[in-house]
């Protein structure tokens, strides 16, 4: 399963936020479907992005005082620790079911939710600073 950069769903008109979001499709979409290992693999270079990704948008955050800034970072803290939760269980049978199911299901659901609330906001905020 693909997931593209759909321009009516995720295109922010920010430009650092666009393109950190298609980045993060582009890694997504480098799973080899039939291998479990690869799936983690593309997991655990998710989870880094973000990591880096969190950081920068907390800064922007920080930096034009967005007053919704703790409910968005809260938001941050638990995607991380879901998929450190995830990537944890990887080297068992079931773990690796377990995240193979994230990531074809919670993690694109998750990705669509975000930025249709929480990242647009930001973005609406940011534009008019």
């Amino acid at each position: 399963m693909r997931k593209p950069f759909d321009q009516n769903k995720h295109l922010l008109h920010n430009e650092h936020m666009d393109h950190t979001h298609r980045e993060f499709l582009e890694i997504y979409n480098k799973a080899d479907l039939e291998s479990d290992d690869s799936i983690a693999e593309v997991v655990t270079k998710l989870y880094h992005h973000s990591i880096e990704h969190f950081e920068k948008e907390q800064e922007l955050m920080q930096h034009y005082g967005y007053p919704r800034k703790r409910e968005h970072t809260q938001e941050h803290e638990r995607t991380l620790a879901q998929m450190r939760q995830f990537l944890a269980k990887k080297d068992s049978l079931f773990g690796k079911k377990l995240l193979r199911s994230y990531y074809l299901e919670a993690l694109p659901e998750w990705f669509d939710l975000h930025l249709i609330s929480m990242d647009s906001d930001l973005a609406h905020f940011l534009a008019q600073r």
